[in-house]
């Protein structure tokens, strides 16, 4: 069988276990490991089945059978697994993915977890002494280098390895055990997870949880489990050991604070697509357009977002104002200060480097010593003064930004230096601002480092495609097993839930806001937030549902007035969006923008009076807008008051050269029996596209019909326009 013909029958049984369809995928199993020669799945399966049958019989013999459920679970839990050995079997030897090819070297190298543990442990030794003697050399750090990917690559790697998972829970706890080693290696148990579900690195991950020595410790295992229940949900709810594990949280408060805190990091990465899409589709096409000499000033002055830029220079605030740079950076900023990574739109350049191009990089732990990075003692001293500054980094930025500086000049370094770490010191204000309000800010920040580390790669590494992005698709955690639950209060709902609506998922929030629909149906503004977010997903129907709700349980203000006119406007219930103009204007009676949506609704409703009223009354305000003279010569015309509609468009065409009103203006002289001057404003507004004034010419048959002009003297009248166009 060919490796993609498996993997299309192992999804059709992973289909049937969905539906519960689970003697169906008993026999497709059994065909495919006879196929496959497969003698440990085709056994398993025999025994599975033998069970499955006994709790079936017991059924039907009326026995009570206090087990079924566990047995039901344990069996298609088991069904799952065997689905995974099967491919993942043939994928070991066939597959040329960057996973299965580490794991063949893996297991030629033939090297034990514990044994390479050991020998790191001993080069750190030989290194501190060395240290002492100050004369270090670099082959130690070569050495411990080496073993630190190979280390990785086995926990990476390594599958239904109890043993390993063993020693994991034990080394990452130990006092003597570097934090940033631990922190290493909960990155490698973290990665396998988010590829392949293995119930032993599970509970060994929440084992690291539940006895962390640090809040880092606990703040990278937490971000792990959370993000390997979310990929691997519909196994972990048939996997009793693992569900057993984590109810054994529900009553802990401490627990229950740091999820709401990693759940919303994770929430957050959201706002790095966007920040990344705003800078590279907004902002720098619009720096680019600048004057080459502004915009090196701007450079120079480090292009800091939040150390008062506009207020530097005039000149520049002036100028950003106008092409709307100014509200975009001011957004930028807003979004910084509720914790967007803007750090991902620098760095992402910066990965290009030989050194990323091994999985393991990615999650080293930062050391200046690493022999990957060529710079003498006193070039590193400024850049591990930045450093210092703060754990905000993540390390692969850290790496990325000592090889950029690497390459640079001397004196160019210095200066880029010196704004890096201006920039970077503002940054970190800004964050400490911001954790300081939060009750575990430890924790919290080495949570957003490792969900950024985790990004980084699922979204920068050259090979990504090979990886199943986890950040990819929106976030529903009320769909997490048993931490769903835990979070499932009106608070943390509503905290999130209003994230998303503020930033635009409308999506995400209608899900949300929906959970809590019980405890807000009586909120008006409750149902104008769900109805804008319908309004905004184009759902109008919903979206009026929502708002007539707000309606009914309160005076509704000018806000939902004028969206219940524009949602009745775009469902075609002109007179109701008439009517709700019109009650917006109670309160606020010269508002012209208010008057000429009332006509416009009116006259699409066919009262054509209704509509002039407003319209003359918004020219009473305001004589001289060409836009409210068009309103009402187009609406004279239409109630046949030609004198009055040619009066307005003799006013408009005196300042106009705009083709639609030649065109407009030519119908009422059309309908005046005028034809000679309809023909040649017609000519005017033909004359520089023909197309496009054919395509409004027909659109506006049936109006010319309704002003008495018959079917053969409009197709005339366009031919005579067309051949002039022709001859010209």
């Amino acid at each position: 069988m060919t490796l993609e013909s498996l993997k299309d029958k192992i999804s059709e049984v992973k289909r049937y276990l969905d539906e519960n369809r689970v003697i169906e995928s008993f026999d497709f199993l059994e065909k495919i490991s006879q196929e496959e020669g497969n003698f440990q799945a085709s056994d398993s399966l025999k025994s599975l089945r033998q069970t499955y049958g006994y709790m079936i019989h017991y059924l039907i013999e009326g026995l009570d059978d206090p087990t079924r459920q566990d047995v039901y679970d344990s069996t298609v839990r088991s069904l799952r697994e065997i689905c995974d050995n099967l491919l993942i079997d043939k994928l070991s030897i066939e597959s040329p993915s960057l996973y299965y090819s580490t794991s063949r070297i893996c297991k030629h190298r033939n090297n034990s977890f514990d044994n390479i543990w050991h020998r790191i442990i001993e080069i750190d030794a030989n290194i501190d002494l060395a240290l002492a003697a100050d004369s270090v050399p670099e082959s130690l750090y070569v050495d411990k280098d080496n073993l630190m990917h190979q280390l990785f690559d086995i926990v990476w790697t390594e599958r239904n390895n109890k043993e390993l998972c063993a020693a994991l829970t034990d080394k990452v706890n130990l006092p003597s055990t570097e934090k940033s080693l631990a922190l290493y290696l909960i990155s490698a148990l973290t990665l396998s997870l988010l590829g392949v579900y293995d119930r032993d690195k599970m509970l060994s991950l929440i084992e690291i949880y539940e006895n962390a020595l640090s809040e880092e410790i606990a703040a990278h295992s937490l971000v792990g489990i959370v993000m390997a229940l979310r990929r691997h949900s519909k196994r972990i709810y048939s996997d009793k050991n693992v569900l057993n594990r984590l109810k054994l949280w529900q009553d802990s408060l401490v627990t229950y604070s740091r999820l709401r805190g990693v759940i919303k990091e994770i929430i957050r990465t959201r706002d790095t697509d966007r920040v990344a899409a705003k800078m590279r589709d907004e902002v720098i096409p619009e720096l680019m357009k600048m004057r080459p000499d502004m915009l090196k000033k701007m450079r120079d002055s480090a292009m800091d977002f939040e150390s008062g830029m506009l207020e530097n220079n005039p000149e520049w605030e002036e100028m950003l104002e106008k092409n709307g740079l100014a509200d975009k950076m001011r957004e930028l900023t807003e979004m910084q200060s509720e914790g967007a990574d803007l750090m991902m739109v620098t760095f992402s350049n910066l990965k290009g480097f030989p050194f990323f191009n091994g999985v393991s990089a990615w999650f080293m732990p930062f050391d200046m010593n690493n022999p990957a990075i060529k710079m003498d003692k006193e070039s590193r001293k400024p850049l591990e003064t930045v450093f210092s500054l703060g754990s905000g980094m993540c390390d692969s930025d850290k790496y990325s930004l000592v090889f950029a500086f690497s390459a640079m000049p001397e004196q160019q370094r210095k200066m880029m230096l010196g704004q890096f770490e201006q920039q970077l010191s503002q940054m970190m204000e800004n964050a400490s601002d911001r954790l300081e309000k939060q009750s575990n800010p430890e924790f919290n920040a080495a949570a957003v480092v490792f969900i950024r580390e985790l990004y980084r790669f699922f979204r920068l590494f050259r090979r990504k495609e090979e990886f199943d992005d986890p950040f990819k698709d929106p976030f529903n955690f009320l769909e997490l097993p048993v931490i769903g639950e835990m979070m499932a209060d009106e608070e943390i709902i509503t905290i999130i839930g209003e994230f998303y609506f503020k930033r635009g998922y409308y999506d995400e929030a209608l899900e949300l806001f929906k959970a809590i629909e019980d405890s807000k149906k009586d909120d008006p503004s409750y149902w104008e937030k769900v109805g804008f977010a319908y309004q905004s997903l184009k759902q109008y129907d919903k979206a009026l549902e929502a708002y007539h709700k707000s309606e009914l349980l309160g005076e509704p203000g000018q806000w939902l007035l004028k969206k219940l006119a524009f949602i009745n406007k775009k469902l075609g219930n002109y007179r109701e969006a008439a009517e709700y103009y019109s009650k917006s204007l109670s309160s606020d009676p010269d508002n012209v923008s208010l008057i000429m949506n009332t006509g416009n609704a009116l006259s699409e409703s066919g009262d054509l009076q209704g509509a002039l009223h407003s319209y003359y009354h918004a020219n009473y305000i305001n004589p001289d807008n060409p836009k409210i003279w068009k309103a009402i010569a187009w609406t004279e015309f239409l109630a046949a008051n030609l004198n009055k509609s040619t009066s307005y468009y003799d006013k408009i065409l005196l300042s106009s050269s705009e083709p639609i009103d030649f065109l407009n203006a030519g119908h009422v002289k059309l309908a005046s029996k005028k034809i000679k001057e309809a023909i040649s404003l017609y000519k005017k507004s033909a004359e520089n596209n023909i197309k496009d004034f054919e395509a409004s010419f027909l659109a506006d048959t049936d109006t010319l019909s309704n002003a008495g002009i018959d079917k053969l003297t409009q197709h005339l009248i366009l031919d005579s326009i067309k051949l002039n166009h022709i001859q010209e």
